[in-house]
């Protein structure tokens, strides 16, 4: 890899994680080239030697919080119970913590500013999101650890809405709760309680 591409690389980055910075604090009015370029540290200018233009910044932004939600573990062949919990864990904490991730998963936030192109992100992490818990209640259900009579599409819900919380909670407070990792970890022993009893 030439340094040259390196340095866009970089740079690119940097641009996508202010724009996520300032979308989140601030929403869309605040979305400006400019101030793209002040927290960079850059001319505004040199942006679009990055980007043919904003809906494109919008996107590589998506894309960077799409690496914060799907970041690669090492828990792909680790049993079920356990891929659930880091999922869950995870996504507990990007949702109530003070990663932009809650102010922009469930505004219209991006829709505004990419249109189609944000809708159908936006639809791809949803079926993401959805089909590593279903894989994780299905291996469950395959080795008898989920409760008689429930199928992994009816369990699925109940760990979303737990996830829909941390998110809900976060937005109407003024900072992450200092016990976020207490709450979680309340949440998740409830969740395996009513969910896999066997367990």
């Amino acid at each position: 890899m030439s340094k040259r591409y390196e340095r866009t690389a970089v740079r690119r980055q940097q641009i996508a994680d202010a724009a996520l910075a300032i979308v989140s604090e601030g929403g869309l009015r605040s979305f400006t080239t400019q101030a793209i370029a002040t927290r960079v540290g850059i001319a505004d200018g040199t942006i679009f030697r990055h980007f043919k233009n904003k809906q494109e910044i919008v996107i590589a932004a998506m894309n960077r919080l799409e690496e914060l939600m799907f970041a690669e573990s090492e828990l792909k062949d680790a049993d079920p119970l356990v891929r659930l919990e880091a999922f869950f864990r995870k996504q507990a904490r990007l949702l109530g913590g003070d990663t932009p991730m809650c102010r922009l998963m469930f505004s219209e936030q991006f829709l505004h500013a990419a249109g189609d192109l944000a809708r159908t992100k936006m639809l791809e992490w949803r079926k993401r999101n959805l089909g590593i818990v279903r894989a994780c209640f299905e291996d469950l259900a395959a080795t008898g650890r989920t409760p008689p009579g429930l199928t992994p599409e009816a369990l699925v819900p109940v760990l979303q809405g737990m996830l829909l919380t941390f998110s809900l909670n976060r937005m109407l407070a003024d900072s992450t709760p200092p016990e976020l990792d207490a709450q979680i970890d309340r949440c998740w022993r409830t969740l395996r309680t009513l969910l896999i009893p066997q367990q």
